[in-house]
Order: structure tokens, then C-alpha cells, then sequence
């Protein structure tokens, strides 16, 4: 269970006609896991009520619900499937995960993955993992998202020529469906024009990478992985229009666009645990689907966050997000993506005991959407308190 109070300057993230208010949430949770030798699995739901103090608009539920089930069939083998499933609504649920921010309307999303692994040798071991996801958003001018992967894998121990060292191999294949159909009415004194709308959007890509991970130290891991992409893109756009004074409508109206285009795929991770304090850095760049707006992006992002143990219950903790989500500007096959969102937070924990923990965290945000030259930004002030209990203890 986790209660918090939090205040947010701008809560929808515009850099006019800003918007702010003290928000109560409240967000039970249930988990059930099981860990056995060859058999594990963990389930666990949460639902977040949230309220606004002077915008009650904008009062609403989340939900979240996860699954994990692992089997080892064999010593060889090692098999798992994941699954989720949400029901969120808040404006700025993506702004610290994706940099991007969406607009206040419901998104219910569905997803489930499933990965063979096999060990061929003493040193060489590889794969295939598969993912499906589906998206559905209330607003019918926000666009649904429907998409699926499938990504083979090879692991070798490198040890022979370089300590503690293992390299990476992928090869994958992604593709991405957006797909929105609304219709919209302008009145002409004694007749109405509704024009119809069916958006379609449709990527295929391809990636490979090659990379390494290693343990420079007992405290020290280091992995990166690079390679290349090739994307296929396809868009096409029905409109037509009805005249209400003649009971008339027009003839479909179709338009087609194609692009391609090849880029650069790449991920760095650096880690360091310590006995206090930990750190770690994150550095990626792929072409990724964007949540809601009828396309894809180059996203890159940059992360460096860590924390330190200043006394025996009491930690301290730091982080800076950055990311750019950027269409081709050559690609005329969906709408403009350029931004461009610094995230910085830091915070600290209080354990009381075993079960109950208070913490206090600081977010800092600037949203700058560089296609339509406005920049917003934010401070959030937040204060939770989470108590957890086995129940089957």
C-alpha cells in the first residue's frame, strides 16, 4: 500500500494556460510469487486512486497488472512468458519514461511476451523471444497501436580471450500498426458538412547488433551493444464527406505515401554496486513506436542516476533523464516528432522498519517541442509513504 501528496506546477505540461493543483493518491497493491527449483511465478495487480484538490476534472483510477511464469524443463532449457495489462488516464504518465506527454485521455494498453533460451555448450548459449502489443485509446483522433517482434539471440563466453567477458549477437524483426477513424462537423447555416477520416500507419523494421558485457570488477559491469537498421514505412488516408441538406456523400479519397530508411542501433550500460552507494548509466538510441501519435520516432536517451547510504535507514538519490524522440524530416509518411525532455529528480528514504518506508522526492522537468517552438516546464513536489505486509508469513 502507498499514499503520497504530491504538487505539480504543471500538470499538463503547456507552456501557456498552466495548470496546477495538489494531487492525493492512494495505490493498493497485491503480489503473490512462488520460487521453486524448476517452477517460479509472480503475479501482482495495483490500483492507483488519484484526486485533485481544485481539478476534479481530472480525478480518476489507474490500473496495473503484471504476470511472470518460469520454467526450466531442463538444465538446457529456460522458458518464460510475461504478461501486462493497464488502464491509466494521467496527462503525464510517459514524460520520465519516454519523454513524451500525452494528452488526458484514457489508454488501455495489453501486452505479453515469451522467451526459449538454450545452452548449446559450456560457453555458448542463444534464443528466440517474441512480444505482442495492443493499445486503444478512448479519443477516436488519438490513434490505436497494434504490433508484434520477434528477436533471435546468441551469447558466447569470451572468457578464452578476455576476462569475465561474454558477447552479445541479436537479430530482430518489428511491426508497428497505428490505425485512428473519427469524423468531424462544420455547420454551413442550414446544412452541416462532416468530413471522415480513417488514418493508417504501418512500419517494418529490421535490426541487428553485435556487443559485449563484462565484469571489469567485483563492483563493475560494463556492456554495449551496436549495430544497424533498415525500416519500411506505409501510410494511407481515406477521407470523404457528407452534406446533410442533400443527404449526399462523396466518393472515398485516397492518399499513399511509402518511405525507408536505414540507422543506427545502439545501447551502453555502465553499473557500479557498491557497499553504500550504487550508480549506473544508461545510453541508447532505436527507432521506437510513440504512444499515441500515429507514428514512430529515433529515440535517444541518456540516463545516469545513483544513490548513497547516509545513515543505516536513510538513503539519498539522484537521476538525470534525457531524450530526444525525432522523425526523419525526409519521411512524409506521418506527422512531425521533434523533442527534446531533461528530467532531474532527487529525493531521499526513510526506512521506519522492516514494512514501512517515507520518502520525499523533487522532479524537475523541461518539455521543449521543437517542431512547434514552445517549451513548458515543471516542478513536482512529492511525499509518500508505503507500507507492505506478507500475509502469508
Amino acid at each position: 500500500m502507498a499514499t503520497s501528496y504530491a504538487y505539480n506546477d504543471n500538470i499538463l505540461l503547456t507552456d501557456e494556460n498552466v495548470l496546477s493543483d495538489s494531487i492525493y493518491t492512494v495505490a493498493p497493491k497485491l503480489e503473490w510469487a512462488r520460487n521453486g527449483e524448476r517452477l517460479s511465478a509472480k503475479v501482482d495487480g495495483t490500483a492507483e486512486w488519484y484526486r485533485y484538490q481544485d481539478n476534479d476534472e481530472y480525478d480518476d483510477t489507474d490500473q496495473w497488472y503484471n504476470a511472470i511464469l518460469s520454467y526450466r524443463p531442463t538444465e538446457r532449457w529456460q522458458l518464460e512468458i510475461q504478461g501486462h495489462a493497464s488502464d491509466d488516464n494521467r496527462p503525464d504518465r510517459d514524460i520520465e519514461t519516454t519523454g513524451m506527454v500525452l494528452k488526458n485521455t484514457r489508454r488501455k494498453r495489453f501486452n505479453t511476451s515469451a522467451t526459449a533460451s538454450y545452452i548449446f555448450s559450456e560457453v555458448t548459449s542463444g534464443g528466440i523471444f517474441a512480444a505482442l502489443n495492443r493499445e486503444d485509446f478512448d479519443d477516436p483522433e488519438t490513434s490505436d497501436r497494434r504490433d508484434y517482434s520477434i528477436f533471435l539471440f546468441m551469447n558466447r563466453s569470451l572468457e578464452a580471450w578476455i576476462a569475465r567477458t561474454t558477447g552479445h549477437m541479436n537479430a530482430g524483426f518489428s511491426h508497428y500498426n497505428f490505425d485512428r477513424e473519427y469524423d468531424f462537423t462544420k455547420s454551413a447555416g442550414s446544412y452541416d458538412f462532416t468530413y471522415m477520416l480513417d488514418d493508417e500507419y504501418t512500419v517494418d523494421n529490421y535490426s541487428f547488433t553485435l556487443g559485449t558485457e563484462s565484469a571489469l570488477s567485483e563492483k563493475l559491469n560494463f556492456s554495449i551493444d551496436l549495430g544497424g537498421r533498415y525500416s519500411q514505412s506505409e501510410s494511407e488516408s481515406t477521407s470523404r464527406q457528407r452534406i446533410s441538406l442533400y443527404s449526399m456523400e462523396t466518393d472515398p479519397l485516397k492518399e499513399s505515401e511509402s518511405y525507408s530508411s536505414w540507422g543506427a542501433v545502439g545501447t551502453l550500460e555502465i553499473s557500479y554496486q557498491g557497499e553504500r552507494s550504487n550508480a549506473s548509466l544508461l545510453v541508447s538510441h532505436d527507432l521506437t513506436p510513440v504512444s499515441g501519435e500515429n507514428g514512430t520516432a529515433n529515440r535517444t536517451t541518456v540516463r545516469i542516476g545513483g544513490s548513497m547510504k547516509l545513515l543505516e535507514n536513510l538513503r539519498g538519490n539522484v537521476a538525470f533523464q534525457w531524450y530526444q524522440n525525432k522523425s526523419d524530416k525526409e519521411d512524409s509518411t506521418q506527422n512531425d516528432i521533434d523533442t527534446q525532455t531533461w528530467n532531474f529528480q532527487t529525493g531521499i528514504r526513510w526506512e521506519l522498519n522492516r514494512k514501512v518506508a517515507i520518502s520525499g522526492k523533487y522532479f524537475y522537468t523541461i518539455y521543449d517541442k521543437r517542431e512547434a517552438g514552445t517549451t513548458a516546464e515543471r516542478n513536482k513536489f512529492l511525499i509518500q509513504v508505503v507500507a507492505e505486509h506478507d500475509w502469508l508469513e
